[in-house]
């Protein structure tokens, strides 16, 4: 009987299912952050490229009765990345230099409440020389949420985590 347990103990079968038990999910998780990061960088880099973007023409006031409709649907054609526009909020305000950006929490989408799709944002395209303030803040799902860099992000009451983009120009003079 010690016998057939000694042989037992010393066979070495199905070593190497243990290694892929053992190592499988962590180079899967590996693979999943490094998928979602990539996303999650591209989404964010296009955001940033279609708000600056959309603040140059503003800048040269080539978007007639500025408002923020026509400023959300600008950014959302020029990112490219953007697929349902009302998840995106945009304000607008005029800046004073001798202060520091905005430090207010970004007015982002509330996807859990359906009716809100009116903006409750500052918006003021200002007048010619002023230095304005843009801000974009835009809810996405996680590609595969709860793995992941998606276990780290701070989330919204339906699972969507914020991109935010802001940048600051003066308005062309007269």
């Amino acid at each position: 009987m010690f016998g057939t347990f000694r042989q037992y103990l010393r066979n070495d079968d199905g070593n190497a299912t243990i290694e892929f038990v053992v190592l499988f999910p962590v180079f899967i998780f590996m693979f999943i952050t490094i998928v979602e990061m990539g996303f999650l960088t591209t989404r964010a880099v296009l955001l940033e490229r279609g708000l600056d973007m959309a603040a140059r023409e503003v800048r040269l006031d080539l978007i007639e009765d500025l408002n923020h409709f026509k400023l959300r649907s600008r950014i959302c054609e020029l990112s490219t990345i953007i697929t349902y526009c009302p998840d995106l909020f945009v304000e607008l305000q005029e800046f004073d230099p001798a202060d520091a950006y905005p430090q207010n929490a970004p007015t982002c989408r509330d996807r859990s409440n359906p009716t809100q799709f009116a903006p409750k944002t500052n918006f003021n395209p200002g007048g010619r020389s002023e230095i304005m303030f843009i801000r974009a803040c835009f809810v996405v799902n996680p590609l595969v949420p709860g793995l992941g860099i998606g276990l780290l992000l701070p989330t919204d009451a339906t699972g969507g985590y914020q991109l935010v983009s802001y940048t600051a120009f003066m308005n062309e003079p007269n």
